[in-house]
């Protein structure tokens, strides 16, 4: 099944700073219930590391996948620095 994603705000913000390449890990929306995500709050909010250095937080809502956050845990991700 193929979930629409969406972006907070925020969110877009925080991929819009991430260079392609990094961008495109964000790509969840064939398979967000991956084994190396995690559940936060009850089922809907779930963590996964996308790559070394980048977190993602994600809420699925029947067909939707709603990006809520993404964390640059390491700033060389981040084009320009």
């Amino acid at each position: 099944m193929w979930y629409r994603i969406g972006f907070t705000e925020r969110a877009a913000t925080q991929r819009d700073a991430l260079p392609e390449d990094r961008r495109k890990l964000l790509k969840l929306a064939e398979a967000p219930f991956t084994s190396v995500s995690k559940a936060v709050s009850g089922e809907d909010i779930r963590v996964v590391s996308a790559a070394q250095g980048l977190t993602v937080e994600y809420m699925v809502h029947r067909a939707f996948l709603i990006l809520v956050s993404v964390a640059i845990l390491d700033r060389s991700l981040i084009e320009g620095e």
